[in-house]
């Protein structure tokens, strides 16, 4: 089996978007991603997380979903910069994300 190669400004921006995306998740499936992201980045990135959650409940733009994902993608763009070895790590993270946040938008209400 040969090795995966991982485009990682592809890798950073599709994080970002989960990462807002999960932020209006349910209470459950937030707190399984934020302890995800602590395991995975450390914990100082779940810090980040709830701050982006907080401004993001009481957006103070319009373009507030478009901001975050934005510092996210820095964020994370700079962290494979010097740790090249987690974009595996965030590609996984963020497939599992989507597909559980997929699963709860289309379970019946």
């Amino acid at each position: 089996m040969g090795t995966r190669i991982y485009h990682h400004p592809r890798v950073a921006w599709d994080f970002a978007r989960t990462v807002v995306d999960m932020t209006a998740a349910g209470d459950e499936l937030y707190a399984w991603f934020g302890t995800r992201v602590a395991e995975v980045m450390g914990p100082r990135y779940r810090q980040d997380l709830d701050e982006t959650r907080t401004r993001l409940a009481r957006p103070t733009r319009d373009d507030a979903r478009h901001v975050e994902a934005g510092l996210w993608r820095a964020r994370i763009d700079d962290v494979l910069r010097y740790q090249n070895d987690l974009a595996e790590d965030l590609y996984i993270l963020t497939r599992d994300a989507s597909a559980r946040l997929a699963r709860t938008q289309s379970a019946p209400a």
